[in-house]
């Protein structure tokens, strides 16, 4: 199974999935102006996944950003992901949000609950801190 991979636009977030690399990514910002046809080669791939499950999936999502038809799509990804958990992959979500970015946080908590089946973890991260230690390497 080929990796699926899409850089971010001004609309669109990175996309990284690999089953061989066992990177599972979603990042950015998720405005398309079509979400049915941005996410459904995502939800299609998933599918083709569950046809040959891999044993854990370590699933991360660290958006700035997104729109309800966004928000929409990333619960079908959730569902799915409910799915291959039931049939023995064990799954874990881990649901990024930037420092002080307590919506981000909230909707996270709200997916968590309207599916109870994932393991949900949050983690907290500091855009800025990010950049300086990258600018650092560069010096």
């Amino acid at each position: 199974m080929e990796a699926f991979i899409r850089r971010p636009t001004k609309s669109t977030p990175y996309v990284h999935l690999d089953r061989r690399e066992g990177i599972y990514l979603l990042a950015g910002r998720s405005i398309p102006i079509d979400a049915e046809q941005f996410f459904l080669p995502i939800l299609n791939w998933i599918d083709e996944l569950s046809k040959n499950p891999v044993s854990v999936i370590n699933f991360r999502f660290r958006f700035d950003y997104f729109n309800i038809a966004s928000s929409k799509r990333i619960l079908f990804i959730l569902y799915k992901l409910a799915d291959l958990q039931k049939k023995g992959t064990q799954v874990s979500i881990r649901w990024m949000y930037e420092s002080f970015d307590d919506d981000m946080l909230e909707i996270g908590q709200d997916y968590s609950v309207m599916i109870e089946d994932l393991n949900f973890i949050f983690e907290e991260y500091d855009q800025v801190e990010r950049q300086e230690k990258a600018y650092a390497k560069l010096g």
